[in-house]
């Protein structure tokens, strides 16, 4: 994305609700992921599994914050990274049904204080899943609460981090011989990268163009 100047940045990191809403998809997405084409050839024809993930957006005086996770170490994949909470659909499960049980699972938030406000198109991970990106706005009052054997922290990064592209910095991974690009957005000590990143950045163009 291009640097913005001072006013459309003043301007893009408090859009409202109208603005974000339009912004989202009220329709469930399908495919492969908008990405799959760079990952076809990686993935070996591996069955893409089902995930969801919740996008969640606290209204703050400073104006709108994403809820993000940073995963244990523990786990057996992307341990230590940060991620949306989310996972992998139960049987019969639609994506907003998972993203929200998730959300409960992971971080103690009660549906009551999820307002589902639309979707983001899916995207495929070299894990071999395709995840659906489910939006919505948080409750302010909040109290977050790690499920202890996933969630290392829970913390609120500033919907500008993911407009302003002067906070996005080039990276380079190899990935069963092959050398891939990536963008990774340092905050407070953390580090914003892969599908999390990837799923932002794609959002903010749509916002930044509605």
């Amino acid at each position: 994305m291009l640097a913005l100047p001072a006013d459309d940045i003043t301007q893009a990191i408090a859009p409202n609700v109208m603005r974000l809403r339009a912004s989202c998809s009220r329709e469930v997405p399908t495919g492969l992921g908008w990405n799959f084409p760079e990952l076809a050839d990686l993935l070996e024809h591996e069955p893409l599994r089902e995930a969801a993930v919740l996008i969640g957006l606290v209204p703050r005086p400073s104006g709108w914050h994403v809820l993000l996770t940073q995963r244990t170490e523990q786990l057996s994949q992307h341990a230590g990274q940060v991620s949306f909470p989310g996972g992998r659909l139960e049987v019969n499960e639609s994506a907003m049904a998972a993203a929200i049980r998730e959300c409960e699972e992971e971080v103690g938030i009660p549906a009551a204080h999820i307002d589902i406000i639309g979707y983001q198109p899916r995207f495929a991970t070299i894990s071999a899943y395709v995840i659906t990106p489910v939006v919505a706005i948080l409750s302010p009052d909040i109290a977050p609460s790690p499920q202890q054997s996933e969630v290392a922290s829970i913390f609120e990064a500033p919907l500008e981090l993911f407009i302003d592209s002067r906070h996005h910095l080039p990276e380079s991974r190899e990935f069963k011989g092959r050398v891939r690009s990536t963008t990774v957005i340092p905050y407070q000590g953390y580090r914003i990268w892969g599908a999390t990143a990837s799923i932002m950045l794609k959002w903010m163009q749509t916002l930044q163009a509605s």
